[in-house]
């Protein structure tokens, strides 16, 4: 059956796969936003240009026109879902909120695997340091998004799904986080991995979220619920960087240094997008359950990205490619420093 679907937000990454699966299975698709990043989608789509976060004009535009599928994928305040609460309350079969895994993050007694009803745990405040404070707000303003929709379903029936995403990956990744890593095994220098690499992780894979939202549209099981997705694998970043220069068929030299040293001699850990301080795994239980999702297994996707990033991306390196050198003279001098101990 043909659906009428609007993505707010999305031609970069996520959204440009998305929107191409939409049309692929036959449906009328409508994407709204800026419009300053160019897709190949000819007229298959309409664009709608306009900017989500001028809230009143968002609401002239679109809430006399109803849809059957809304999905959001740019809300990342409380007043961006209460924009969207207005505007569409009684005119969607099924609002689709794209969350994240942040959403966690910002809890206390952080356990290990986070499970949904994890979302509900205390919090703590917001840090004091930069870096640190910007990723409070980003999961804590997050949440606030899922409190507004989940309140508009508890009292006004409002047809959500929240989906919380770990680190997406994939091809047209246009973060290049992953790339980050890439370069730096195939320029065959040292590749420092801040606390040995043992950081543990779960990333999902673009073309799984797709899958999960293209075959779950108008799910009434899912109305007013949360539900993480994720990768079936635990990695660590040491078994992810050995992933990728087997599958570029490099040979990589690593370099083990404790993150407070990075952080004393003012190199930290930019440069290393995927170290974390916990250990960051969504529990995937209830997504399986009521979504039916399943996940494409790590080698695979991982292959297919590190053969988009050598065949057809044609942009530059990431910003933190330019701490290399940098890099390459801390190792020298950390492992001058080892061998007088």
């Amino acid at each position: 059956m043909s659906m009428k679907i609007l993505i707010i937000g999305g031609t970069y990454f996520l959204g440009y796969h998305l929107t191409r699966q939409l049309l692929d299975d036959g449906h009328q698709t409508f994407l709204f936003n800026r419009g300053q990043t160019p897709a190949d989608f000819g007229n298959k789509v309409e664009r709608i240009k306009g900017d989500r976060y001028d809230y009143e004009a968002f609401f002239q535009r679109f809430n006399r026109e109803k849809f059957d599928i809304v999905v959001d994928m740019i809300a990342f305040k409380a007043e961006d879902s209460q924009a969207a609460v207005r505007t569409f309350l009684g005119n969607v079969g099924h609002f689709i909120h794209i969350s994240t895994g942040a959403v966690y993050g910002v809890t206390k007694d952080f356990p290990c695997p986070l499970r949904e009803e994890d979302f509900d745990r205390e919090l703590f405040p917001k840090p004091k340091e930069k870096e640190d404070e910007e990723l409070w707000l980003y999961g804590y303003h997050k949440r606030k998004c899922e409190e507004v929709l989940r309140d508009a379903h508890q009292r006004h029936g409002f047809p959500v799904t929240a989906l919380r995403l770990p680190v997406v990956m994939g091809e047209r990744d246009y973060t290049l986080r992953a790339y980050s890593y890439f370069l730096r095994i195939e320029d065959g220098m040292p590749l420092i991995l801040p606390d040995s690499g043992m950081n543990v992780f779960t990333h999902v894979y673009h073309g799984d979220i797709v899958k999960t939202i293209s075959s779950n549209l108008l799910n009434k099981n899912s109305f007013g619920q949360a539900y993480n997705l994720a990768q079936e694998e635990v990695l660590s970043l040491r078994s992810f960087i050995l992933k990728a220069a087997e599958i570029l068929e490099r040979k990589v030299k690593l370099v083990d240094i404790p993150s407070r040293v990075l952080e004393k001699i003012s190199l930290g850990t930019s440069f290393s997008p995927f170290s974390r301080r916990r250990p960051f795994i969504l529990s995937t239980e209830k997504a399986k359950r009521d979504l039916n999702f399943s996940s494409t297994p790590f080698d695979m996707w991982m292959r297919k990205t590190i053969l988009w990033f050598k065949e057809e991306y044609q942009g530059g390196p990431p910003e933190n490619y330019e701490l290399r050198q940098k890099e390459v003279e801390v190792v020298q001098k950390y492992q001058k420093a080892i061998e007088m101990i």
